[in-house]
C-alpha cells in the first residue's frame, strides 16, 4: 500500500520536473538570438506549443489514472483496513475462547482429581467394610455354632430333667408303697404281740 502511494508520488514529481524543463527550454528557444529568422522560431514555438498541449493532454490523462488509482488504493485500504480490523476482532474473541476454554480445562482438572481422590478414599473404605463384613460373617457363623451347640445342651438337659422328674416320681410312689407296707407291717405285728 505505501509503495504503490510512494511510486504515485515520484510520477507527479517527475511529471511536474518534465513540465519545469519544458518551459525553460521553451523559453531559452524562445529568447535565442542566432536562431535563423522568426519563421522557424515560430514554426519551433508551435511544434514547441503541441507538444506541450499534447504533455498535458497526456500528463491530465496521467493524473486522472493517479488520481482513479489512488481513489482505488483509498478504497482498498479502506477495505483492507476493515478487514484487518475484523481478523482482530476474530483474533480477540478467539484469544477470549481460549482462555475460556483453559479455564474450564483447569477447573475439570481439579474436579478429576478431587474424583480420583474421592475414589481412592471410597476404595479403601470399601476394602475395610469388606474386611469388616468377613469378621462379622465369621462371628455370625461362630454364634450360629454356639447357639445350635447350646440348644442341643438345653434339649439334653431338658430331657435329663424330665427323666429326673419321672425317677422322682417313681421313688415318691415308691416311698408311699413302702410306707403303706410299713404301716401294714406295722399293724400285723402288732396284732402278732397281742395274740401272743
Amino acid at each position: 500500500m505505501s509503495g504503490r502511494r510512494s511510486s504515485c508520488s515520484w510520477v507527479v514529481a517527475l511529471l511536474a520536473l518534465w513540465s519545469m524543463v519544458s518551459l525553460v527550454v521553451v523559453v531559452v528557444w524562445a529568447s535565442w538570438p542566432h536562431r535563423a529568422g522568426l519563421q522557424g522560431c515560430r514554426s519551433g514555438l508551435r511544434g514547441l506549443e503541441e507538444k506541450m498541449e499534447g504533455a498535458r493532454v497526456v500528463k491530465e490523462k496521467e493524473f486522472r489514472v493517479l488520481d482513479r488509482e489512488l481513489e482505488q488504493s483509498r478504497d482498498n485500504q479502506s477495505r483492507l483496513q476493515l478487514e484487518i480490523e475484523l481478523i482482530l476482532q476474530s483474533l480477540r474473541l478467539t484469544n477470549t475462547s481460549l482462555t475460556h476454554g483453559l479455564l474450564e480445562q483447569a477447573v475439570l482438572k481439579e474436579n478429576l482429581t478431587a474424583l480420583e481422590s474421592e475414589a481412592a478414599v471410597l476404595e479403601s473404605e470399601q476394602a475395610r467394610l469388606s474386611q469388616e463384613q468377613a469378621v462379622n460373617e465369621a462371628q455370625i457363623f461362630a454364634l450360629q455354632v454356639n447357639l445350635t451347640t447350646e440348644e442341643h445342651q438345653l434339649d439334653s438337659c431338658m430331657a435329663l430333667g424330665d427323666a429326673a422328674r419321672s425317677q422322682q416320681v417313681a421313688a415318691e410312689s415308691q416311698r408311699k408303697a413302702c410306707e403303706s407296707r410299713s404301716k401294714y407291717l406295722t399293724r400285723h405285728l402288732a396284732s402278732c404281740d397281742v395274740q401272743d
